[in-house]
């Protein structure tokens, strides 16, 4: 190593680099013209920043919150836009950007671009509206028991969904479906996973990507895979992006979320807030339950009461009945006249006797008694005087 070699630190490098675009004046009042991408406004600095393209190329822009307030529009991903401003470094990061003081649509020219980004989804958003493809708006079920999730498998989209549905509905049963969610490939994969979805007993799908450039996002304005949300017999959310990103998939799907954490809460009851209903549902129909109970009860008693009065009332009747019977029957019992003294008279062959004119004198007969009985013979007889 050669002793007197200038070795520069990476702070050295970037302000020189700093200080030889300063001195370059064909940078310092520049005006550039591109599609926006990645615009973002910091809610709380008020500065805003994105990134300018065009077909070949990206440049990074920042615009601070004083001269943002000045904008008359809102600049919106795929916007053809004029910037103007001045070309300096970023030290810290060592990035050159376009320093803009001054922003403005380009309106006319992108009228008579008809091959630009912005201009080629507007046409096919167009054209999908006209066909009716944006006019699913089926209601979520409130309660769902399944749900398809539509993502990459190593995405963080994913981890923030999961940690919605653990947090507040944790008896999900949740299918992962993955996918690819960026390049030429992503949206067959999509429309494929869409179908293999709509195979499963879901209830609602959610198509998820996390946020990204409009080029990453862009395999979500796919014509098929508009079609293929439309078609789907299963509610779709759609949450690709951050909430300034919209695309193709966002209006073919049931319902758009700014943001996959905030799809799985569109999703989802929050169990917290249902536990508490729950339990005072269930205090009010054992309150209805048990006032139900009570009035029946009450009413089952009286018919209790009724129906004990009327039967000892028939039970008193019967007893009375039978007592009557019972001194009836006592009156007829032979052994009872027997013990009053009185004695029957049978002859020899059992026949009772019952009158004077069967007997005669010499007869052998037979006195049952209330005790035993006797053999007698009739010594006379006196026949009944004949009746007038």
């Amino acid at each position: 190593m050669d002793n007197n070699e200038f070795i520069a630190t990476v702070s050295q490098v970037n302000r020189r680099v700093g200080l030889t675009l300063k001195k370059d004046a064909a940078l310092s009042a520049v005006s550039v013209k591109g599609e926006v991408s990645n615009f973002v406004r910091h809610y709380k600095s008020g500065h805003i920043y994105f990134t300018l393209k065009d077909s070949e190329n990206s440049l990074k822009c920042v615009m601070f919150a004083l001269e943002a307030e000045s904008l008359n529009f809102t600049p919106e991903n795929g916007q053809s836009v004029i910037a103007r401003g001045k070309i300096q470094v970023y030290e810290r990061d060592g990035v050159y950007q376009l320093y803009t003081n001054r922003l403005e649509p380009e309106r006319h020219e992108q009228e008579q671009n008809p091959d630009s980004i912005f201009a080629s989804f507007l046409k096919l958003k167009e054209k999908l509206q006209a066909e009716g493809v944006f006019s699913n708006s089926r209601t979520l079920p409130p309660y769902p028991q399944k749900i398809c999730l539509i993502t990459a498998k190593d995405g963080a989209a994913l981890q923030d969904i999961i940690s919605v549905f653990e947090r507040r509905y944790p008896v999900l049963e949740v299918l992962l479906i993955p996918v690819t969610v960026q390049g030429k490939g992503a949206p067959d994969s999509i429309v494929k996973a869409l179908r293999l979805a709509n195979g499963e007993k879901c209830d609602i799908i959610i198509l998820a990507r996390g946020g990204g450039s409009t080029e990453d996002l862009w395999g979500f304005n796919d014509e098929d895979l508009a079609r293929a949300v439309y078609a789907s017999r299963v509610p779709v959310i759609s949450a690709v992006g951050h909430e300034t990103d919209f695309t193709i998939a966002d209006f073919a799907a049931d319902l758009r979320a700014p943001t996959p954490s905030a799809a799985a809460e569109l999703a989802t009851p929050d169990l917290s807030e249902i536990i508490p209903a729950l339990d005072n549902l269930m205090a009010n129909l054992k309150r209805r339950v048990s006032g139900i109970t009570e009035k029946k009860l009450s009413k089952l008693n009286y018919l209790v009461d009724i129906i004990n009065s009327r039967v000892n009332h028939l039970i008193l009747h019967r007893k009375r009945e039978l007592e009557s019977a019972e001194r009836v029957i006592n009156a007829l019992n032979p052994e009872k006249v027997f013990k009053r003294g009185y004695a029957a008279v049978f002859d020899k062959d059992g026949r009772a006797i019952k009158t004077a004119e069967n007997v005669g004198v010499g007869d052998e007969l037979d006195v049952k008694l209330a005790y035993g009985k006797l053999s007698v013979v009739v010594l006379g007889c006196e026949a009944p005087a004949p009746p007038d």
